[in-house]
């Protein structure tokens, strides 16, 4: 009875034994294992940071992360599925400020930029959000926000083409000049710290001539 009983054990242990012996192959050299329910993530350490991380569930590689490190502080990472060379960026790409709040925050399909985006000022407040088309160009309104929380400015995109300014304010929520766009066409005055700083032309909603602001008077 006892050796039937162990028999059982070992014919039930064998499809764990597998899949846990092929991640255990595949992530021998790890840096760090780590255990999140029922993924397992394989972490490669370079010079103390994050390099790398492969998550596998049930056996497989579903996607790797892959981390990069700018000389002023900045750091961020980005997500490829399944393996090899011609694997395409899919799912978030993150991007941090020195001190770790987020700066700004994407997502990808396949290797093409999709769907709602936001950035961050360095406190955390939020500054801007948009939305891109799966054509990878801005669609629907567009805000963005002073750190204050006021709205500076709102406009509509289609298709990656500016079409109209629904707002445009300071950070006290007062109306600031525009200049002549319409529909898609003519001078929008771009304003920075509430001074009027470039003066963008356009045609047809794209962007066709950018210049420093003078005031005309």
């Amino acid at each position: 009875m006892t050796k039937l009983v162990r028999f059982n054990f070992f014919l039930c242990s064998i499809p764990l034994l597998f899949q846990f012996g092929i991640v255990s192959a595949q992530t021998k050299h790890c840096d760090k294992l780590l255990h999140q329910g029922d993924t397992i993530v394989c972490q490669d350490l370079k010079r103390g940071r994050l390099f790398k991380e492969h998550f596998y569930l049930e056996g497989e590689r579903i996607f790797t992360r892959r981390w990069r490190y700018q000389s002023n502080g900045t750091f961020a990472y980005y997500q490829k599925k399944k393996a090899g060379f011609f694997a395409l960026t899919d799912g978030p790409e993150v991007h941090f400020y020195p001190n770790g709040n987020v700066q700004y925050y994407l997502t990808y399909v396949r290797g093409r930029r999709v769907g709602p985006c936001f950035a961050y000022y360095p406190s955390g407040a939020l500054k801007h959000i948009c939305d891109v088309n799966d054509k990878g160009q801005f669609n629907g309104v567009l805000a963005e926000f002073h750190e204050n929380g006021q709205v500076y400015s709102e406009a509509l995109w289609e298709n990656g083409r500016l079409r109209e300014i629904l707002k445009h304010q300071d950070d006290k929520g007062q109306a600031l000049p525009v200049g002549t766009f319409k529909a898609g066409n003519g001078t929008l005055i771009w304003h920075e710290n509430g001074r009027p700083a470039f003066l963008f032309t356009y045609r047809n909603g794209k962007r066709i001539r950018t210049r420093p602001y003078t005031d005309p008077n």
